[in-house]
């Protein structure tokens, strides 16, 4: 794994948030918060209700990119990571556990109510990356970008 891959995935895993951006049917591009999230190397698992513009918007086209930043850093040392891919939802059940796990977590209420059959109309979505940018302004040059 280069060390750009590296850094973009420990970056990502100390996020509490990221940024998901889907394409409308109208072509117009949706940014939407993902807290509920995990990654498994590059790959993102996401936590959503079924009935959502995000899920229309990824049946609709689903290239996908989510955007991970943390606030209040300075210039000099700012790092953000955009990761894309392909989004599909988990249906596999080995793979579905797992990607619960993985949120759990970060949001541990996820497990319990995944467990207890208490969320209906929800889904875990994967986003299978294909794309890796690293914004890194403590080394030169200031941006990264590597393919998967």
């Amino acid at each position: 794994m280069s060390e750009v891959l590296s850094s973009a995935i420990a970056y990502i895993e100390q996020s509490k948030v990221g940024l998901l951006v889907t394409i409308g049917e109208d072509g117009v591009p949706y940014v939407r918060d993902i807290g509920a999230f995990s990654n498994d190397s590059s790959d993102i698992y996401f936590f959503t209700a079924k009935a959502t513009q995000k899920v229309k918007h990824i049946a609709l086209n689903p290239k996908v990119t989510i955007y991970f930043e943390n606030e209040g850093q300075q210039y000099e040392s700012f790092k953000s990571v955009a990761v894309s891919g392909i989004a599909s939802e988990v249906t596999e059940e080995n793979e579905f556990s797992k990607a619960v796990e993985g949120i759990s977590k970060r949001y541990p209420v996820i497990k319990d109510l995944v467990l207890s059959g208490e969320i209906k109309n929800t889904s875990i979505y994967k986003i299978k990356t294909s794309f890796v940018k690293l914004a890194d302004y403590t080394k030169k040059p200031k941006e990264v970008i590597e393919g998967i």
